[in-house]
């Protein structure tokens, strides 16, 4: 009866623990998105006290598809670089997207992915001068060949705060 029990108890466990290591298809990188994103774009913006903003960015599909490799670097005077990895996390089913840059050195990103014409990346991290800091991207198409990407911060993950915007065309 031991027996019985303990083999029972493991399959229950081992069941648990594959259903969680299961990969959930929540989301996928579709053609449309691919198609939209893919290619070099061109953009401008401003900052919060109307200050310009230029910048040149190059997506590419690597890794067998598998993710997209997206460059972003301002034109000077500004000096951000950053290069990211946008894909679908294998294990949640999650799209994420990893970013390293110039300034902070990397994060990871969520989202629900693109819905309705717009792709939400969200992160928050902590500072010890400032503390929490929520931060989002904003990628948010307006036309076939042009899209608005808009970076806000927020102290509580509610209230957003601009921190710029642009609106890119592709090449």
């Amino acid at each position: 009866m031991k027996n019985k029990s303990f083999l029972f108890l493991f399959l229950v466990c081992s069941t648990t623990y594959l259903t969680a290591q299961t990969p959930n298809s929540n989301y996928k990188l579709t053609n449309e998105f691919v198609n939209f994103f893919v290619g070099s774009w061109a953009g401008d913006g401003e900052f919060p006290n109307g200050k310009k903003i230029s910048a040149n960015l190059t997506f590419e599909l690597t890794l067998d598809s598998s993710w997209i490799s997206y460059e972003h670097t301002d034109k000077l005077p500004n000096r951000y670089k950053a290069l990211s990895m946008w894909g679908v996390d294998m294990l949640s089913g999650q799209f994420v997207a990893y970013t390293f840059d110039n300034f902070h050195g990397h994060r990871k990103f969520v989202s629900d992915g693109w819905k309705d014409n717009k792709l939400i990346l969200t992160t928050n991290e902590y500072y010890p001068q400032r503390g929490l800091l929520f931060q989002h991207f904003i990628y948010e198409k307006l036309t076939d060949k042009s899209f608005k990407m808009t970076y806000e911060t927020s102290k509580d993950g509610i209230t957003w705060k601009l921190g710029d915007f642009l609106v890119f065309s592709k090449k």
